[in-house]
């Protein structure tokens, strides 16, 4: 058994001979095991702590010579262990999983179990990639660089696989627990695998010059709601953006030029912490009117046409009375609650999810009006980008409540 990690290695002789003791800790690589041919007795056993200044390695004898082992923050790949000879405390921090493996090989060891069918360390001297700083990186730009028979570091934060005719987004990326940035741009993805939205580190998701064609609603639903800050989906081909793009709370930018797109979803309004929205050389004949509530830095909507006609789109939903069940989720909106799939079916959760908000800032679920009316987009955005930039109004898609605003709005 051998893991890769960072060990500090305490000397409790130093500070009685007055001396520093206080050293970081070094990249290492700590395993656990007995010299080939030996007795597979604990008497043989012996932890074999190896670094890039000393391949060779440090071995400390396990048997009868562990005076303790401090496992408190072990969830967090914490430990420490405490040898009587020499007199030195190895406090290690390592992958959590990995950690606990160790661990628990290490308990058979001093117990003396089962040592002959342990998973143990020849104790030889490890290479120079068994002690190098884990690779937090990885640019790849050509099919010859891509991994195929080898796994991506588990410890990247940054992935980048560009122009490599890549077809799908594997699992294994999905699996990337610490991925910060993922940019896969030039490729020809056609699909997102819904494992995408379970991230729980991504920031950044670059997907430009692909061949996606739509983008599944669960991919919003996940994790990734509360920690994507950027979302690049520009020159692809794609016709329709889910209703769930607006439970990307965290979103700040967001790229969609060069699609196929006619409409935005009415979700935007929620993006409240969206800056930056560019969505050139669509086929927007539309905007949302939810838009209004957005408070962009920039806006980039050239090479639209634009050509919605004001006045009412669908007039036969809106009830005299709403229904109970909206009626309940209106209250639960306007009071902040978000009760989660655990707390109430998941229907509800998704119905929860689905809330519009009229002009006049009433919130609505079924029970509404459709109308086109006019939007200035001064009111959106401080940088406008569009054909004529004298002409500042487009045609918005607005979710009415009532009968009333519909009069009022499409007036002007």
């Amino acid at each position: 058994m051998r893991i890769n990690c960072e060990v500090q290695v305490s000397n409790r002789k130093l500070p009685s001979l007055s001396l520093n003791n206080k050293r970081g800790g070094t990249r290492s690589s700590l395993g656990i095991g007995r010299p080939p041919a030996s007795k597979a007795d604990v008497s043989n056993l012996f932890i074999h702590l190896c670094t890039a200044q000393n391949k060779q390695g440090t071995k400390y004898k396990v048997g009868g010579n562990i005076e303790a082992v401090f496992t408190k923050f072990v969830s967090e790949g914490k430990f420490t262990i405490r040898f009587k000879t020499p007199e030195h405390d190895l406090c290690v921090k390592a992958d959590p999983i990995l950690a606990k493996s160790f661990l628990h090989i290490l308990k058979l060891g001093i117990q003396n179990k089962d040592i002959e069918n342990l998973h143990l360390s020849s104790l030889a001297p490890v290479k120079q990639s068994q002690v190098e700083k884990p690779k937090t990186k990885l640019v790849i730009s050509s099919k010859q660089e891509y991994p195929i028979t080898t796994a991506f570091p588990y410890t990247l934060e940054n992935l980048r696989v560009n122009s490599v005719e890549l077809n799908r987004v594997e699992n294994r990326m999905c699996k990337l627990r610490k991925l910060q940035i993922l940019h896969l741009g030039d490729n020809l993805i056609r699909e997102l695998p819904d494992a995408l939205g379970q991230m729980k580190c991504l920031s950044e998701l670059h997907l430009p010059s692909n061949a996606l064609t739509r983008i599944s609603p669960h991919l919003f639903s996940g994790p990734l709601c509360h920690t994507l800050h950027l979302l690049d989906l520009s020159d692809n081909k794609i016709e329709l953006l889910p209703h769930t793009l607006g439970q990307l709370h965290t979103l700040t930018y967001l790229k969609l030029d060069k699609n196929l797109l006619t409409n935005l979803p009415v979700s935007l309004g929620k993006l409240t912490k969206l800056r930056s929205l560019s969505a050139s050389n669509n086929k927007l004949v539309d905007l949302p009117a939810t838009a209004s509530h957005l408070q962009l830095d920039t806006l980039d909507v050239y090479g639209n046409p634009f050509s919605a006609t004001l006045g009412v789109v669908d007039s036969g939903t809106l009830e005299e009375v709403p229904s109970l069940r909206e009626l309940l989720a209106v209250s639960c909106i306007e009071r902040g609650l978000r009760p989660t799939a655990a707390e109430i079916p998941a229907t509800l959760v998704t119905y929860l999810g689905s809330w519009l908000k009229c002009p006049c800032g009433k919130i609505c679920f079924e029970s509404h009006i459709l109308a086109h009316i006019q939007l200035d987009l001064k009111r959106v955005s401080l940088s406008i980008t569009l054909a004529d930039p004298f002409h500042t109004s487009v045609p918005a898609l607005a979710t009415l409540c009532s009968r009333k605003c519909k009069e009022k709005l499409c007036k002007r």
